[in-house]
């Protein structure tokens, strides 16, 4: 006798059909992932394309809910991600990206700063104007090619 096996098609688990029907009663839900186990989750979704643009290696990217013909485009673009999400007249952008973060965390995010920012260690303020050190009483000409930074807001030397 043999016995009719499902498979999940998220966490690609394979079960024994009765061992389920035993477990919870039904075998719409899979026990390991909890994802439909009778295709999509949503069948209303599309299917969304994320792009990269070569000549910034992947840096800047694209949304697009069409495929885009990358023959044509020869080598602009390429395909980073092809994942199911809401028509964008459904839900907005904003979700789209949501849940293509999911996949790809760090997908339309905000470039990290790479400069260091300078402010004054008094008042934190970035604010500032740079002076030559000039002549002093106490050391004379010594430093005094050096430069200076003077705070605008509280007038601090640093």
């Amino acid at each position: 006798m043999e016995q009719e096996c499902v498979k999940c098609p998220k966490c690609l688990t394979i079960y024994n059909k009765m061992f389920l029907m035993g477990k919870q009663g039904n075998i719409e839900v899979c026990p390991m992932c909890g994802s439909a186990m009778n295709g999509e989750e949503h069948p209303e979704w599309i299917t969304w394309y994320y792009y990269g643009y070569k000549c910034d290696n992947g840096k800047t990217a694209c949304l697009e809910d069409s495929p885009i013909d990358l023959s044509e485009h020869g080598d602009t673009f390429f395909l980073i991600k092809e994942f199911k999400a809401p028509p964008e007249s459904e839900c907005g952008l904003d979700e789209v990206k949501r849940i293509l973060r999911t996949y790809i965390p760090d997908a339309f995010s905000e470039p990290k700063d790479t400069k260091p920012t300078i402010c004054c260690p008094k008042c934190g303020s970035q604010e500032f104007t740079l002076l030559n050190r000039g002549y002093s009483v106490f050391t004379g000409f010594l430093g005094s090619g050096k430069v200076k930074r003077v705070c605008n807001q509280c007038k601090k030397e640093f």
